[in-house]
């Protein structure tokens, strides 16, 4: 279930290919910090493209679906992101799901945390808390958590621009 909402979201339009930007207008700027496993390290990519949304994935949800095709498998290539209640987020949460992968978009090398109860995610495993802020002009994803296998996954997601569901139509804020 997850792999098919995964290649629906890699038919949505791209835009321009992903920049190492310091300043940018639009789109998002992922942190990943493994800590264990075999791609530890700290990953930052900023893309101009609008990665995150808003009750795509449910009402209430937030989340994120970052995916650049080409890299190779010691190279950050994905972030999927599933929030259960984006307003429950504001004080914390463990309901979420997140995907850290590495390599080919779908079979590359990944780390999962899933505490969601959205179908969507699949079965549980590992843990974590997530929080979600907005202010100054963005969203700001806050996640730190372990995977079932003991790999430390921290991730900073700050979304400038979000694909929002008002009523079956996505608008872009």
């Amino acid at each position: 279930m997850m792999n098919l909402l995964l290649s629906f979201l890699l038919l949505l339009p791209s835009g321009q290919p992903e920049c190492s930007c310091s300043t940018f207008e639009g789109g998002s700027r992922i942190t990943v910090t493994l800590t264990g496993g075999a791609n530890a390290g700290t990953y930052t990519v900023s893309t101009p493209k609008t990665t995150c949304s808003k009750g795509l994935t449910g009402p209430a949800s937030f989340g994120n679906q970052y995916s650049e095709k080409g890299k190779s498998d010691a190279e950050f290539s994905s972030l999927q992101l599933i929030v259960d209640d984006a307003s429950a987020a504001g004080t914390g949460t463990d309901k979420f799901y997140v995907k850290v992968a590495f390599g080919k978009v779908l079979v590359g090398r990944k780390y999962e945390i899933n505490g969601s109860s959205n179908p969507m995610a699949g079965a549980k495993t590992g843990k974590g808390t997530l929080s979600l802020k907005e202010g100054g002009g963005k969203k700001t994803v806050t996640l730190e958590g372990e995977t079932a296998d003991g790999v430390k996954i921290r991730v900073t997601l700050e979304c400038f621009k979000t694909l929002v569901n008002r009523n079956g139509t996505y608008v872009e804020e």
